[in-house]
């Protein structure tokens, strides 16, 4: 995971979850801080990470009324990884933007989640690539001891 995501951003919390505190970033002219609590599971084949708790700082008053899940497979493959996500973006109906029309808040929904994979598979396609090769380099390498969260 450290591969995926800044290990300065991450922590290894005591019940088994991980904490990734994301820099800053625009989004639909929001500056925007993400922190998502995590979990992973290493089957034989493959790497199941399901996020537990989202919270997107940055949204004024439209912060309490947005939910984010996601989860994602990678699985190690001939190519290289294969990915797999699943992502959705809920927007409480108690809350004043629910007056927005649905039609509205379905498309601004389907730019932020466009903008969120758009920032994602750039940061796979480069940071990712760079990141597994710079570990499998240290995996290699002899008298390398594991440490707990990696």
């Amino acid at each position: 995971m450290a591969a995926l995501l800044n290990r300065q951003r991450m922590e290894c919390r005591s019940d088994g979850a991980f904490l990734y505190r994301s820099r800053p970033f625009q989004l639909l002219g929001y500056e925007i801080k993400p922190e998502v609590v995590f979990t992973m599971v290493w089957s034989e084949q493959e790497l199941l990470i399901v996020f537990q708790h989202i919270r997107i700082q940055g949204l004024g008053a439209f912060e309490r009324a947005i939910r984010f899940s996601c989860e994602a497979v990678l699985q190690p493959c001939s190519e290289g990884l294969k990915a797999r996500v699943s992502a959705s973006l809920l927007m409480d109906g108690d809350h004043p933007i629910a007056l927005v029309p649905v039609p509205l808040r379905r498309r601004l929904a389907d730019q932020a989640l466009k903008l969120v994979f758009a920032r994602l598979e750039r940061r796979c396609q480069g940071g990712l690539k760079r990141s597994l090769n710079r570990w499998l380099e240290t995996e290699a390498s002899p008298g390398r001891t594991s440490s707990e969260c990696e």
